[in-house]
């Protein structure tokens, strides 16, 4: 298992845990909510003492973080898939909370709630209970609903939501800007300093145009103007990457092997379903500007499957060739790919299926699968990038289901070379783009 936090992950909050909280697992959960009660005074190097009220200054108090596991019967946490122009959805978080004590829904005397509510942040993360730490969601509460028999029930999302309310018509940027100085041109007019942020720099230079897109909308549109994705990670970070992002992130410092029925695979997977679908391929890529500039490319015999794209923000036609280029490159052919699989970390046969607490979207992935053939077996070896991630939390389960890009390289199988009588690694074993 990763013994950290990521290289660029938000901080933790600052919380005293409930040691009673799933006491008995290796790896427990921490859902921890954010309250409007008073924070601990803090002492302020700047303003020292307030000579006016003669009391410590609050002003840079950090927030009040309550450990909520202890009382929480169900939580999911859910991530992508995207859709057919590679666009992640909002990270959602629903939880169900236990409240006979009366903790968690107290209600002011005009209605208001006292501690907690919507527009409260609230942050799930896993700890082993010493360096290992994995971040799952972070994002504010959109509704929190007290039912009878005294249950909790909150839903949130991750910042994806803070940024696609509408903000009127605005001009974002300058011409010849690159995707990573718009998209935070995007953020400084959205007046959302506070969202977290990762974008990547980008290839292609952006026009600047009047638009009523919603701040979430731009920043997608940039994004795929320059053949990146945009996503939200565990950590509530809003992140965009360029078009190589299918060679995987750069944090991740361990690729998990899984099998499907291969079951010397340190993971073995449940209830895997593996398919071969024309999802997302495309034999032929048709893009335009704003400016009505198109570019085309065909990389497959078929025509059938088209990925188009209008309305895109590249400047010159020579980007729109190169990118219409890519995209065909890399999406002509339908290849294996895991549509659904569980894995139960909390599995007493084993700890390697602990190591799915730190799984993130677009990590790679090592697949092994024993295909069957008119003569036998063959070994599939392929990798592929998670597309999407779900987290079922129960206080004595815990399932975490996933789907994946389509095999995006392969392990190409070694050879006894005779003359020299070793096994042959003249070819590059991990083969990418293919």
């Amino acid at each position: 298992m990763v013994a950290a936090l990521r290289v660029a992950d938000r901080p933790l909050p600052t919380i005293t845990l409930d040691p009673h909280a799933c006491a008995a697992w290796p790896v427990r959960p921490v859902i921890a909510l954010e309250s409007k009660g008073a924070p601990a005074l803090q002492w302020d190097t700047d303003l020292q003492w307030d000579t006016a009220g003669l009391v410590w200054d609050q002003s840079t108090a950090a927030p009040l973080w309550i450990d909520a596991t202890c009382d929480f019967t169900g939580a999911d946490i859910d991530y992508g898939p995207p859709d057919d122009a590679g666009v992640f959805p909002a990270g959602r978080l629903a939880v169900t909370l236990d409240n006979r004590s009366g903790r968690w829904a107290p209600y002011t005397v005009d209605g208001s709630p006292a501690a907690f509510g919507a527009g409260q942040r609230v942050a799930v993360w896993y700890t082993d209970r010493g360096a290992g730490q994995w971040w799952a969601f972070y994002g504010r509460i959109s509704t929190y609903d007290e039912h009878m028999g005294d249950t909790i029930e909150l839903e949130a999302f991750d910042s994806f939501a803070d940024l696609a309310q509408s903000i009127g018509e605005y001009t974002p940027g300058t011409n010849g800007q690159l995707p990573g100085a718009r998209c935070a041109a995007i953020i400084t007019a959205a007046a959302a300093p506070l969202v977290r942020t990762r974008f990547a720099t980008g290839v292609v230079t952006l026009t600047a145009q009047l638009t009523d897109n919603s701040p979430l909308e731009e920043i997608e549109r940039v994004t795929t103007s320059d053949g990146g994705v945009c996503y939200g990670d565990a950590d509530g970070t809003v992140v965009t990457t360029e078009r190589t992002w299918r060679a995987g992130r750069s944090d991740q410092t361990a690729i998990p092997v899984v099998g499907t029925n291969v079951c010397t695979a340190p993971i073995v997977l449940t209830d895997p379903v593996l398919t071969t679908s024309d999802e997302h391929v495309a034999g032929v890529v048709r893009l335009s500007n704003v400016a009505g500039l198109t570019a085309t490319a065909q990389r497959s015999t078929d025509p059938r499957y088209v990925y188009a794209q209008t309305d895109q923000e590249w400047t010159l036609q020579s980007e729109g060739d190169a990118l219409a280029g890519y995209i065909a490159a890399n999406a002509w052919q339908t290849r294996l790919g895991i549509s659904s699989a569980d894995v139960y970390p909390l599995d007493p046969r084993t700890t390697a299926m602990l190591a799915a607490a730190g799984w993130r979207l677009l990590d790679r992935m090592r697949i092994l699968h024993d295909s069957r053939t008119t003569t036998g077996l063959a070994r599939v070896d392929v990798e592929a990038l998670i597309s999407e991630l779900h987290h079922a939390l129960t206080a004595e389960t815990w399932i975490v289901s996933f789907g994946t890009t389509r095999a995006l390289a392969y392990y190409a199988p070694q050879l006894w070379d005779q003359s020299t009588f070793t096994w042959d690694n003249s070819n590059p074993l991990n083969v990418w783009g293919y």
